[in-house]
């Protein structure tokens, strides 16, 4: 359904999304937050009977936030049928990220793992992630954007080193 959806938008893409936004200045987020985002993400897979058609550009800047908290979810000109763990790893790079700063691994597999919780579904999360990466590079060298295809190595190195903790 379409309707206006009360709430804000982030319109600094730069300082929400883990290939363009550095520390100190990328968004963080909260315990609270990301299970909300995880939450809205399963209530939008659940609304398909049947065939899922992912987001397919399930990030921050893509949903609408009111006192904080994600409640709607907005542009889809990337939607696509597809298996839900699509959606769910590319939200797992965009609000936890992996490899591109200096948060511990423990920190981000209990991110991750809290997220999942709030999905409600177990993924085998390396899996998800290698396909996920295979995708970005697709999309990124079909698109031309250097500077996220330049960050990838740094995302395939941290899992190839922390596999084992998931």
């Amino acid at each position: 359904m379409l309707s206006w959806i009360e709430g804000e938008t982030f319109t600094e893409r730069g300082r929400m999304h883990s290939y363009v936004g550095d520390p100190p200045l990328r968004v963080t987020f909260t315990d609270g937050q990301l299970r909300a985002v995880f939450r809205l993400l399963r209530r939008y897979h659940d609304a398909f009977a049947g065939e899922v058609i992912c987001h397919g550009d399930f990030g921050p800047w893509n949903l609408v936030w009111r006192g904080g908290l994600p409640v709607g979810i907005i542009d889809f000109d990337r939607a696509n049928r597809g298996d839900v763990s699509e959606d769910v790893a590319y939200a797992l790079r965009t609000f936890v990220s992996y490899g591109l700063d200096e948060t511990e691994p423990a920190e981000l597999v209990r991110q991750t793992r809290l997220a999942l919780d709030a999905y409600g579904r177990e993924f085998e999360v390396p899996t998800i992630l290698e396909r996920e990466y295979e995708r970005v590079e697709e999309r990124c060298r079909a698109h031309g954007w250097h500077r996220a295809l330049a960050k990838l190595p740094a995302e395939r190195s941290w899992l190839k080193a922390n596999r084992s903790l998931f």
